[in-house]
């Protein structure tokens, strides 16, 4: 595939992604201010302006029926069963904005890596990544599998065959990597602590990371590893779940990469994609703590900077 150039950077948020949540437990460590955070951080250094947000619809239950089994869809559609599911407040009076919220999120999740296919260039969600969402299962703050979804969608359309999935959440991806088990055509990569799940499939690599990896044992297993699937897969699309987890600040992860190691993950993840011309839908992910937020302005704001547009 050749490299061209790059469009401009579309950006997808809506202030329905951020619904003030009571947390309990480990979910307090969750800034669900995050999106907005991000969002009024590069309106307010210039980057970018609230004209350059476009938003995209809900999914629709058709679209959760892509990978969600009837069942399973029935049971988040009642407030309280699915704060129980996300480790929320049980005692707290829900109501439907708590579903909305994450099929908004999801929703830019679809339109992000449509805009990338069609485009042939970078789309960023400032939502979504629920990595650990199964057919009939939320697990880890996940309930809706927003990456997958999007995948069944552009395949069933008939946009795209070949998928790559590069997740580089501190947590293994196993969500996805459970929903495209049997699917040669979607490659899941994950650079994680621990495995959630174990697969015999050839379109899948699960790369382990020691305890307390710095900057240099997480970059170079990242350097040594994601090249060598691009060599042997050959995606339409890439999807990058930039979990913001693996950064030295993190409240539930344990690994120590500084906020420069991030912003130079992000920069090879990104770099290494458009070498070779394969359009790229970003999307959130994880993060816990107060700082998390920066970590993805600090991404973003490259992205969107003269030198992120000189990338080809």
């Amino acid at each position: 595939m050749n490299a061209q150039r790059p469009a401009k950077v579309r950006l997808f948020y809506r202030d329905e992604y951020v619904y003030d949540a009571l947390e309990e437990g480990l979910r307090h460590t969750f800034d669900i201010q995050r999106p907005r955070r991000v969002r009024d951080s590069l309106v307010a250094s210039a980057l970018a302006t609230p004209a350059d947000f476009l938003t995209a619809p809900a999914l629709s239950d058709a679209q959760l029926a892509l990978v969600h089994t009837p069942d399973y869809i029935a049971a988040i559609k009642n407030p309280g069963t699915l704060a129980r599911y996300l480790l929320l407040d049980p005692n707290h009076r829900w109501d439907e904005r708590l579903l909305q919220s994450l099929l908004f999120a999801s929703g830019g999740t679809v339109a992000a890596a449509r805009m990338a296919l069609t485009e042939h260039s970078i789309a960023v969600n400032f939502g979504g990544g629920f990595h650990h969402a199964q057919a009939d299962k939320a697990e880890g703050f996940c309930a809706i599998a927003d990456v997958a979804i999007a995948v069944r969608q552009l395949c069933g359309d008939g946009q795209l065959e070949r998928v790559l999935i590069v997740d580089l959440d501190y947590h293994h991806g196993n969500g996805n990597a459970l929903i495209f088990a049997g699917d040669e055509n979607v490659f899941t990569y994950s650079l994680h602590n621990t495995p959630w799940c174990f697969l015999e499939k050839e379109h899948n690599l699960d790369v382990m990371l020691p305890q307390r990896a710095g900057d240099t044992e997480y970059l170079g297993a990242l350097r040594d590893t994601l090249a060598p699937v691009l060599e042997r897969f050959c995606p339409d699309l890439a999807v990058y779940l930039a979990g913001a987890d693996p950064f030295l600040e993190d409240l539930l992860g344990d690994a120590r990469v500084s906020e420069q190691g991030m912003l130079e993950r992000d920069r090879f993840v990104t770099g290494l994609l458009r070498e070779r011309g394969i359009p790229m839908a970003v999307v959130m992910a994880g993060g816990y703590g107060p700082s998390s937020w920066r970590i993805y302005r600090n991404y973003f704001g490259w992205l969107l900077s003269s030198a992120a547009s000189r990338l080809a």
